[in-house]
């Protein structure tokens, strides 16, 4: 899950439905891709997502997958 993402949808005041809408995708689609581990965002939908709805905030951060270990 991303779980980065759905806290930043929150406190946005953003639905799930919302955000597909934001960005032309169906409502169940994105809340696939939210909740299913083996789906993902495509980086075409993933800048979709950064540049119409969270601008000011960094793509890394938003679209961290909890299952991912990141090391240096």
């Amino acid at each position: 899950m991303y779980t980065n993402l759905s806290n930043q949808l929150r406190a946005k005041g953003l639905s799930w439905n919302a955000a597909a809408a934001a960005i032309g995708m169906p409502e169940p689609t994105f809340r696939g891709k939210m909740t299913v581990k083996e789906r993902s965002f495509s980086i075409e939908e993933a800048i979709k997502i950064k540049l119409n709805l969270f601008p000011e905030m960094d793509m890394m951060y938003l679209f961290k997958k909890d299952d991912v270990n990141v090391s240096a």
